[in-house]
This record gives structure tokens, C-alpha cells and sequence, in this order.
């Protein structure tokens, strides 16, 4: 992707801030942490991560923006979405990253590397890859390991109790990071299949604390 101007950063940036003001106004989304020692996303995230979250919605994207603030999230999504006059505006002026869902495509993980490591930012990825049912998950494409491997960066699982609609406050967990470490043997089709499951478990279990702490 080209590298913005001061002035279109100014412009996202701006942007950006009303996007939050308008999502705390509309959805005040109520975070929990799986730390319970945790209080604010800025404990939680301590460097650049991949934010790894169902998806329930449009509105993941800006909700996840919010409740990690004051990192910054770049989120991944389809590629035809940024062909829509309306919708791709907010897409590339909030820094979301493209995805060709029907091609074989390698763009994405390249820009997210880019991210993760030059500007030092946090990448969210939605591997169920379309929406689910409230509470029921789909499973997970393998992208979302591969980009865990080859960035070495720490995973935060987030899970959304969706979907999100304006003034109705759903509720959020974050999870605590972990890393997938680089096999000794190389990357195998059966290594990134079996993590992929791990991550899928990983957010059923996320998704059953934030019921032990939100149903209680």
C-alpha cells in the first residue's frame, strides 16, 4: 500500500477519533479482561500484536478499534468491500488492510508483516472469515496461523458477544497474549492445521469465561 501523506494521516486520524466518539456514544461496548488483574487494554496489549476475533458484524471493525484504544488496530477485510463508494471510504481512511477472499492471496499478509513491524501497530483478523450466530463459532481459516508464525508476533484473542448494534451494550473480552513458536521441522500443512484448531479452542474457552463473568 502507498505510503500516506502528513495530511491524510491528519485526515484518518481525525477520522478516527470521531469513529470513537460515535461508537462509545452508540455502543459502549463493556470490556473484561481473562486477566482478572488486568483494568485497561493498554495492560493487556504491551506491544504490537495480532488481534485475533470472531466476527459478528460490520461493526467488529470500529468495536475493536475502541476497545483497545489507545493502541491502534488495523483490520482485515474483503477486498470487494473496498470497491463500495461508501463502505470503502471508511475502510482505507481507518487503515484497514484488503483481502482477495477468491484468489490466492499473499497482499495481506505482506502489508500486515509491514504494519506489525515498521509501524509498530496492532493487526486484527477475523479467521471465521464471515459472520457467525451469536455464541456459536465457525471454524477458523488457516491464514490467521500463518501470519502468527511468520510475524512471531504475540496473539490476543478478543471475543465479541454479538452482534453489535447501537444502543445495545455488548460485551467484550481480551485475552491474555501468547505466541505460536516456529517449529523446528519448518512449517508443515499439518503443523498450521493443528494450530489453527489450538486458536479455534482458544476462543471457545475465551468465549465461555466471558460468560462465567458476564452470566454470573
Amino acid at each position: 500500500m502507498a505510503e500516506k501523506s502528513k495530511a491524510q494521516k491528519a485526515f484518518d486520524n481525525f477520522l478516527g477519533l470521531i469513529i470513537t466518539f460515535l461508537v462509545r456514544s452508540l455502543l459502549a461496548p463493556k470490556v473484561y479482561f481473562q486477566d482478572r488483574t488486568v483494568k485497561k487494554a493498554k495492560q493487556a496489549i504491551k506491544e504490537p500484536s495480532i488481534i485475533v476475533c470472531n466476527h459478528t458484524g460490520h461493526l467488529d471493525g470500529p468495536c475493536i478499534n475502541v476497545v483497545v484504544r489507545p493502541h491502534k488496530v488495523h483490520s482485515l477485510a474483503a477486498k470487494d468491500r473496498f470497491e463500495q463508494p461508501n463502505f470503502g471510504f471508511w475502510l482505507r481512511h481507518t487503515g484497514c488492510i484488503p483481502i482477495d477472499r477468491q484468489n490466492a492471496d499473499t497482499s495481506w499478509i505482506h502489508e500486515s508483516l509491514r504494519v506489525l513491524r515498521v509501524e509498530k501497530e496492532n493487526v486484527a483478523i477475523y479467521p471465521e472469515g464471515r459472520h457467525g450466530q451469536h455464541r456459536q463459532q465457525l471454524p477458523f481459516h488457516s491464514g490467521v496461523t500463518m501470519l502468527a508464525v511468520m510475524a512471531q508476533a504475540p496473539i490476543v484473542m478478543v471475543y465479541m458477544d454479538g452482534p453489535m448494534r447501537f444502543f445495545h451494550r455488548n460485551g467484550v473480552i481480551i485475552g491474555e497474549p501468547f505466541r505460536i513458536a516456529m517449529p523446528a521441522t519448518g512449517l508443515s500443512a499439518d503443523f498450521v492445521d493443528e494450530q489453527t484448531h489450538v486458536l479455534e479452542q482458544k476462543m471457545k474457552d475465551l468465549m465461555q469465561d466471558f460468560i462465567e463473568q458476564h452470566d454470573r
